[in-house]
């Protein structure tokens, strides 16, 4: 009776195993983060919670959309789905916090056409981001404006849900615009919650002590937009890098940061999906 000897594993088998492996994992996540993540709208649901919160507020829901970055790589039918899921959230407010377009060839009337179809009965207010100082702002804000979307540049509106009042100011863009907090919030009355809407977080670390902001909302980061798994984004745009994504304790107040709609640069989202936030307003 022969015994039949099988051949043992040798090191060069396990390496060429091992290789065959890692070129499948790199290539399944070329497409991943090609073909899938980066329209592969997440909506979140983040909790936010203000002091003061008259009762006609609460439970209202704010939508929240961010560097859009209309062009080659966000085109108009994507931006439209993205219109669709943020409506069927039923929000009573939207926000944008900027970068609507990356370059001054996107600056078209077909971007009023995407976003004339949000819908808000509270309203709809924006602020303006670093691409956009750089393609054409005084165009932008009117195509926004032609899409019934009010452009608070260092300004404020109290708006009143059931006699209650809720500030809701934003700043001009850190980095290529002239922010400046206090004529945003003037006139405010202390006791009055407040929600402040900024393209760049690290406008949190500018906010000084004796001014009262309930909660930051800003954009720009893109999450990193590749983010290696189980660590930190390989890019970050903004100098306090604790603001890549969701919510961060500033030094002053909360800010929440989104991972934005659209890409830059290179068209690719690697374990960082791009976001519409809906926050639900809470009594702190």
């Amino acid at each position: 009776m022969f015994e039949v000897k099988r051949k043992k594993p040798t090191r060069r088998r396990f390496l060429k195993s091992a290789g065959w492996a890692a070129g499948l994992a790199a290539g399944g996540g070329m497409f991943d983060s090609i073909a899938i993540e980066p329209r592969w709208l997440m909506v979140t649901r983040p909790a936010a919670g203000l002091a003061d919160l008259g009762d006609g507020w609460l439970g209202a829901k704010i939508a929240h959309l961010t560097d859009l970055h209309a062009g080659r790589l966000c085109g108009a039918e994507y931006l439209s789905r993205v219109v669709e899921t943020t409506n069927a959230a039923s929000p009573d407010l939207i926000v944008l916090t900027g970068d609507f377009v990356t370059r001054r060839s996107a600056v078209r009337p077909e971007l009023t056409d995407v976003l004339s179809a949000l819908h808000a009965p509270g309203g709809k207010f924006a602020v303006l981001g670093n691409h956009d100082h750089a393609a054409n702002p005084r165009r932008i804000q009117r195509l926004l404006e032609a899409a019934d979307i009010e452009v608070l540049t260092n300004t404020r509106r109290v708006l009143r849900r059931g006699g209650d009042p809720l500030c809701l100011a934003g700043v001009d863009d850190l980095r290529r615009g002239r922010p400046d907090l206090r004529a945003a919030l003037a006139g405010v009355d202390e006791a009055v919650p407040r929600l402040l809407l900024s393209h760049n977080p690290d406008m949190a670390e500018m906010i000084p002590p004796d001014l009262r902001v309930d909660l930051l909302i800003c954009g720009h980061t893109h999450g990193g937009q590749v983010r290696l798994p189980f660590g930190p984004p390989l890019f970050m745009p903004v100098r306090h890098r604790k603001y890549d994504a969701g919510m961060v304790q500033g030094p002053r107040c909360p800010v929440y940061v989104s991972r934005g709609i659209g890409m830059v640069g290179v068209p690719i989202r690697l374990n960082c999906r791009p976001e519409l936030p809906v926050f639900t307003l809470r009594s702190a």
